[in-house]
């Protein structure tokens, strides 16, 4: 079985059926990128991976344990962790509070890794621990973001559209520390509207639309096919 089997898997949202019928697979030490339209259920999938909503039918299992409906604190424990849509971070807190409360499920030796973890990838968080995370800049708080989900030393990290509203150089920053992530043995699952800059540094992919997956395989396939490069790549 793959590292993260995802089988059938259905999510309503009252009659509203935001996934239909989803299987897809990670394999360990792979990133694998969702890609799609707004709206297609890519969010829905990482969020119910996450334990942040309960599935209507399917199955999730990563590690060889199975997932499904688990609460969050249990799945993160478990070594997967998500970097939301949007951020989340806490704004009012300063940017160490915020990376501490990405450790709040670790021992105290694996929250000071983690510190010293955020600090390397991202210097200039180091500089701002002490500022309040509502003050940093869109790029600050992505890499803050970044680092708090990175705190509990996921065995795989979920990143939800990532590079939302960001300068093309901070993205290019953030993917740079993706790869960086990966090599040193973090699995990645990412949902990513920059689907170019996504298909190049992903092993395989998924095309979810309508809450279903229409088309799947590597990076490089899924950015030579035609009806992704018209979709989502600016064209044939």
């Amino acid at each position: 079985m793959a590292y993260l089997q995802i089988e059938n898997l259905q999510v309503n949202y009252g009659a509203i059926k935001a996934v239909q019928g989803v299987s897809f697979s990670v394999e360990k030490g792979e990133i694998v990128t969702l890609i799609g339209a707004n709206g297609a259920g890519k969010s829905s999938i990482m969020n119910t991976i996450a334990g942040l909503v309960r599935p209507a039918g399917g199955t999730i299992t990563f590690d060889g344990r199975d997932i499904t409906g688990k609460k969050p604190y249990t799945i993160v424990k478990g070594g997967l962790t998500l970097c939301p849509e949007g951020r989340k971070i806490f704004p009012r807190f300063t940017t160490y509070e915020n990376l501490k409360m990405g450790g709040y499920t670790s021992s105290p030796q694996v929250v000071s890794r983690g510190i010293e973890r955020a600090a390397e990838l991202f210097p200039r968080l180091k500089e701002r621990f002490d500022q309040v995370a509502g003050t940093l800049s869109g790029g600050e708080q992505q890499m803050l973001a970044v680092g708090r989900a990175l705190m509990a030393e996921p065995k795989l990290l979920m990143l939800d559209e990532p590079s939302l509203g960001l300068a093309p150089i901070v993205v290019q920053e953030l993917f740079e520390c993706f790869t960086r992530i990966n090599k040193e043995g973090t699995t990645i699952l990412l949902v990513e509207q920059n689907a170019s800059m996504a298909l190049e540094i992903s092993n395989r992919g998924y095309v979810v639309e309508n809450g279903k997956i229409n088309i799947s395989g590597t990076g490089a396939e899924l950015a030579k096919n035609d009806k992704v490069r018209e979709a989502y790549l600016g064209g044939v």
